[in-house]
């Protein structure tokens, strides 16, 4: 069994390799932002507590151990991509001794993104660099990501045309969808998650949909414009945020869309034009929430309510990547199949074929899933645009037999992710242990 080595401990309890070397210990992410004025980017999160392995002090340890680094947030922050949190590398913040023993191979790194699947292959190059700057070879760290399914490969593809042999390890672990399927488990106990005799009863429902939005980056935007713009928003249940200076806000400089991603989404269009044109009527309507009246404090695993579900007929699920060159799944995906609702993705290519990989279904006859099979950003926000317009026109009796009709669908998808959900713990020290052999 391989050791896990950390740099500190304060009162009995290890801290998170990566943490600042002369910042004193704050737990809380939001009480460290206020302290330093920057979000924490290494935080334990839980999940690593139960894999089996022993844990001690770097100073207790020679060789042959494993230096655990657990992410939080985006990767751009943690390696110091983002020049704002070029301080904030975890490299920088190895202890020194520590260092030299990684310099002189005798352990390797693991970063664990468990609940991060945002990852684009410049990222990787640019990790790969920045080890090499510190005298640690790429291949002494693995990366075991929530779930990512494009950026590796390109990362091979640049290493081949370099004719670089040294290379990182991603490990795409599917923690996502284990964790939520975790979910799914909890909340079954704490009656948070909607129940069999509930979904049972076919009640009409008030809503035709849901659309979740915290973090509001343009395609999100452009989804919210075109809701807008159908007379959609008001009366279905959507939650964003665009006021200025916000957190949540990822619109681009000031806060507002940004016009080059708004024209590779919409084209050089009348569309594009018009959606821009919303920006401050949206505004005047932002926030708009749901069920959480804070959405700061809305994070991925362990924030589940079902009343949302209850009062709507099918979810818009509006994924992390959508125009970018990263493909991947999050745990947003997992959210609707844990309350029976079917749903429309706005994400990467071919995330309905993942989901089938996964031994999941989709919804077609009942919703046309061709916009998954479309790699064109501009083509794939029409097809959805299509669809959910297309969906919205049925009367409030048509979309109840509509939904019910797709009642062995949800019923399977959901049975489905909850056989995996004591399976995680299980899954992620086969992992671990298949890195070490």
């Amino acid at each position: 069994m391989k050791t896990f080595i950390y740099d500190r401990k304060e009162n009995g309890m290890f801290l998170p390799n990566g943490y600042p070397l002369d910042y004193e210990y704050v737990h809380d992410p939001a009480k460290y932002k206020d302290k330093y004025g920057f979000e924490k980017t290494v935080h334990f999160l839980g999940a690593t507590d139960s894999i089996k392995v022993e844990k001690k002090l770097s100073s207790e340890v020679e060789e042959d151990f494993i230096y655990p680094v657990d992410q939080f947030g985006a990767i751009e922050k943690l390696i110091g991509e983002d020049e704002m949190y070029s301080e904030y590398c975890f490299l920088n913040h190895i202890k020194k001794d520590t260092l030299k023993k990684l310099q002189n191979r005798k352990g390797h790194i693991y970063v664990f993104a468990l609940e991060e699947s945002r990852l684009h292959t410049q990222s990787l190059i640019f990790l790969h660099k920045k080890l090499n700057e510190f005298g640690i070879l790429p291949s002494q760290l693995i990366y075991l990501t929530g779930n990512n399914w494009s950026a590796y490969e390109e990362y091979v593809a640049a290493c081949d045309k370099w004719f670089e042999q040294e290379r990182l390890t991603i490990i795409n672990t599917n923690s996502q969808m284990y964790l939520k399927a975790h979910d799914l488990l909890t909340g079954q106990r704490n009656n948070n998650v909607v129940r069999s005799r509930e979904f049972y009863e076919e009640k009409k429902r008030k809503h035709q949909f849901l659309c979740f939005n915290r973090r509001i980056r343009p395609p999100r935007y452009c989804m919210i414009a075109m809701l807008y713009d159908n007379n959609l928003l008001t009366n279905n249940l959507v939650s964003f945020s665009i006021e200025d200076k916000h957190d949540l806000n990822c619109l681009g400089r000031g806060g507002k869309p940004d016009l080059d991603t708004m024209r590779k989404i919409l084209g050089k269009t009348d569309i594009n034009s018009r959606y821009i044109s919303y920006y401050d009527e949206l505004k005047k309507l932002s926030p708009m929430t749901v069920d959480y009246s804070n959405l700061l404090e809305v994070m991925g695993p362990g924030c589940e309510n079902k009343q949302p579900y209850l009062d709507t007929y099918f979810s818009i699920v509006t994924e992390t990547s959508f125009n970018e060159d990263t493909w991947c799944l999050t745990e947003k995906i997992w959210r609707p199949i844990i309350h029976y609702h079917p749903f429309i993705i706005q994400g990467s290519p071919y995330t309905l074929k993942q989901l089938k990989d996964l031994g999941f279904k989709s919804f077609s006859p009942y919703i046309n899933e061709s916009y998954d099979e479309e790699t064109n950003v501009k083509k794939r926000m029409e097809k959805l645009t299509e669809e959910i317009v297309r969906i919205c026109s049925m009367s409030r009796e048509e979309m109840h037999e509509w939904y019910y009709g797709m009642k062995d669908i949800l019923i399977y998808n959901r049975a489905h992710l909850q056989g995996y959900g004591n399976q995680f713990f299980t899954y992620l020290n086969e992992s671990i242990n298949a890195i070490q052999h």
